[in-house]
Parts: structure tokens; sequence; C-alpha cells
């Protein structure tokens, strides 16, 4: 195949090009209707890239992206990686059916197991209390819970964490496709990991059936562009399009399908050459800081941790424990004195997505700003959230995450005992400390409340500020009942 071609931009220029005038939509008429404040922030450009026929162009476009990616068929989406997973989960399983399930995955698996009424049995992660933080479960995980489990259909998992650290894709595929089972891969992080040797294993060529993909984490698309790789023949790319017409929009953005196409196209020309200099920053920005007194950085001495079979180098893990300052407030001092936004800050650390994006001017104002952060870190402004023994996050499943979602619901101020009706994530990295149906318990309500406290975001509780949480009324006995 030529991967020099671009069909989507290609037929974006060529509608430009011969001067046709519509009377479809969009109504702004490639950016003749819009004013000058818009035009000035957004660009006239691109309303002008705003072609809604190039959508014609996208099935030449995803079979480029299949065959750079060493995939068996791609689909293109445009609402995001929660639609790609959404489709994904719908695809793969139905109503009562089991899957086995990260249970540190992005909220939009939890969300795509409500719609799809399947059952989850939870695959918990190995915990690092050292650091801690989460780590991929292992194969030997996977394997003990289907030998428990024979009703278990499917199997999904996250790699890499938003830590960088990746789980052993190629060792749990093998598993499934022994099994006969399909493995649908989050991958939202490595959509640029097929372009080098240097990066963690892509998922579709360790042999995943399904893998979803956000080209606007680390890649070249535009926010909200995603892409579902397939790869075994365990799940019918038929089924995959059906699922996703049911729930996706009918005008797709030309601009989100051109920014996938035209990354396809950079990578395969120079992904190499431009990751391998981004690796490059990457490793002097470590070197600098690791000499740097009060900062830990993780480096690929956590691989073969408990559950860590790969580490991507582009995720700049800095812990800041050690400057007594918790990474919510090491977080927003760069943001406010520096005028530098990290990925997320969590109770110990920062984390930042580093990109082939990333020039020398960007890396040295980042590496400066840490370092002025060690040797004058700021007061601590704000208790730090004690963390409980990580294992009493790993809450019981008390009800199915449908069943409790579409259920009566109150919001009480302990919530402890009770059974809950909301996801409550905290955000980034967007993994739930608490599901639908899973019960509460006074450490993860205590964990959470500190947690804000310290800075952290929780965009989706029902009460942002945690006075009270949305649980499931209990159903009170009957008369007569004894």
């Amino acid at each position: 195949m030529d991967q020099d071609e671009a069909p989507v931009l290609a037929a974006i220029e060529q509608y430009r090009d011969a001067g046709d005038i519509t009377f479809a939509l969009p109504g702004h008429r490639l950016g003749r209707g819009i004013d000058e404040r818009t035009a000035g922030v957004l660009s006239r450009g691109a309303f002008a890239a705003d072609v809604i026929t190039a959508k014609e162009a996208a099935g030449a476009a995803e079979t480029l992206y299949a065959d750079a990616a060493g995939a068996r068929d791609a689909v293109f989406t445009t609402c995001g990686s929660s639609i790609s997973m959404h489709t994904a989960v719908l695809a793969m399983t139905g109503p009562g059916r089991k899957v086995l399930t990260d249970r540190n995955v992005h909220k939009s698996v939890a969300a795509s197991l409500i719609l799809a009424g399947a059952e989850p049995v939870w695959l918990r992660p190995r915990w690092d209390h050292r650091r801690q933080i989460a780590h991929p479960a292992t194969t030997g995980d996977v394997r003990a819970a289907l030998d428990a489990d024979p009703e278990i259909g499917a199997v999904l998992i996250i790699t890499p964490t938003e830590y960088g650290c990746g789980a052993d894709v190629g060792g749990i595929a093998a598993l499934c496709r022994e099994r006969g089972i399909p493995l649908l891969v989050d991958e939202a992080w490595g959509a640029h990991f097929a372009y080098h040797d240097g990066l963690p294993t892509a998922a579709v060529r360790a042999g995943a059936d399904l893998v979803v993909q956000s080209l606007h984490k680390a890649g070249g698309g535009l926010c909200q562009a995603s892409v579902i790789l397939l790869g075994g023949d365990l799940v019918d790319p038929v089924d995959v399009r059906l699922r996703l017409d049911l729930i996706t929009t009918t005008s797709p953005s030309a601009l989100l399908y051109g920014s996938i196409d035209g990354f396809r196209r950079h990578m395969v020309a120079s992904g190499e050459r431009i990751l391998d200099a981004a690796l490059d920053r990457a490793d002097r920005l470590r070197e600098r800081l690791r000499q740097t007194p009060g900062l830990t950085v993780m480096d690929a001495s956590i691989v073969h941790e408990d559950g860590v079979a790969e580490w991507d180098p582009l995720k700049l893990s800095v812990d800041v424990s050690g400057l007594g300052i918790t990474g919510y407030q090491a977080r927003d001092w760069l943001q406010a004195e520096k005028r530098l936004t990290v990925q997320l800050g969590d109770a110990r650390r920062v984390v930042c997505s580093l990109t082939y994006a990333d020039d020398d001017a960007a890396i040295d104002r980042l590496t400066e700003a840490l370092e002025e952060l060690a040797a004058k870190p700021p007061a601590a402004d704000r208790p730090a959230p004690h963390l409980p023994d990580l294992e009493k996050l790993n809450l019981e499943q008390a009800m199915g995450p449908r069943e409790a979602y579409f259920a009566r619901t109150e919001q009480v101020a302990d919530p402890a005992g009770r059974i809950s009706a909301e996801m409550i994530s905290p955000y980034p990295p967007g993994v739930p400390a608490v599901l639908p149906g899973e019960r509460f318990t006074p450490e993860v309500v205590d964990y959470l409340r500190a947690g804000l406290a310290a800075g952290m975001t929780l965009p989706d509780a029902a009460d942002p500020t945690l006075a009270t949480f949305r649980v499931v009324v209990t159903p009170r006995p009957g008369p007569g009942a004894a």
C-alpha cells in the first residue's frame, strides 16, 4: 500500500479546490458565515476543512491505518475513545455475560459495561505499596480468574497505566487465544507504539482482538479522534461497525478524520526518527532530574516489579513527596508560577506526558522548573491525604453496575456499608475509586474526602463537595415482615 497517501486530507483538498457551492450542511459554508472573533481564535481554515463529504474517504484511510498498525481492520471514531470503548464492549459482550475486566480501568469502561448490561468479574491490580500506585495484573492472574469462572466470555485490560507501566499483553493475548475468548485492550496512550522499537509492544501486534487508541493523547490527532483496531478473528468487524452506528454521530468531523489520516502518514514516514528524538530528550531530562535532591524519577528499573512487563519512557513520573509537598500542590505550582501544565498530580507525584512534538526549549523549561521547585519548594498549603492500606481500596461488588445505576437512589452523608449508585473518578486519570454496585467502606470515603481537600479533581461525583454520596435505596421491609 502507498502509505504516502492521505485519502481524507485529499478529499478535503479536492472539495475546496473544485469551487463547489453547497446548499447542504454545514451551515457556516466552509467558514464564510463565521464572524471575525470566531475566525481570529479558531481560524477560517478549520471551518474550510469541515467538509462533510470527506467522510466518504474514511474507508480508504482506515485500510491504510490498519496496514500501518499491523491490524486486520481499523475503525475511526470521532466522539473520543469513550465511544470507541462503548463500541468495542458492545461488540464483544452483551446482557448478562461475564467479562474479566481490569478494575483500574478508565470510567468509560464502566460506562460500557452499564450500557451492555454485562457482568464484570474484576481483575484486581498488583498494588505497589512502596510507590502507592497500581500495576497491571499478570498473565497468571488472568489464568487463575479464567480457571475459577468458566462462564467468563471475554477479557478487558488496560496497558499502559497512567504512570507508563505496561502489562504482559503478549502473554495475556496468547492465553485468551488458547481459551478461545476475545481480548480487548485499552491502549489509549499507545497509538505511536507501532512505530518505534523503544516503546512498549503495540497490543494489536501482540495478538489482541480489539484495541482502542486515543489519537489525541500522545499522537497527532485532534481531541476526540480515536481508532478501534481489530486483530484476531474472534470479533466480527461488521458487528463493530453496527454497534458504532447505534451510538455515534451521523455527522462525523472531517477535521478529526483528517487528523487521524495525517498522523498515520506522518508516523510511517517519520515516526522512527521523531520518536528517537523524543526518547533522547526524555532520557536527558530524566538524567538531570535524577541528580536533583528531593525528586525521585521513575525509570526502566520499574520493569519486572510485580505486574510490570514493560514501561513507557515517554511518561515522566516525578515523586515530589521528598520536598514535603503533594503532587497536587506541585501541579498547581507549576501551572501558577511557570505556566506549565502537567498530565496529573496525585498524593505523591506529578506525571508529564512527553511526545514527539515537544522541542528542546519545552523540555529545558520543564526541567528547570522542576529543579527550581526542588531547590525552593513552597510551604505545604494543604494536608497530604492519608492513603489507607491499598487493598482496602478493593471494594465489594454487591450489585451489578447497570442494576445499581438505574436503581432508586438517595444522597446520604455517611455511605459506609451502602451500595453506590454513582461513579467517583479522580481525574486524571479517570479511574473510578467507586463504581455503581460497589459497597462503600469508611476507608474509601475518608480517602476521597481527604483527596478532595488536598486538591484531587472529582468531576463526576453527584455532589462535588462530597458532603453526600449517591447510594441505592435499601428496600424497606413490608407489613408483617419478620
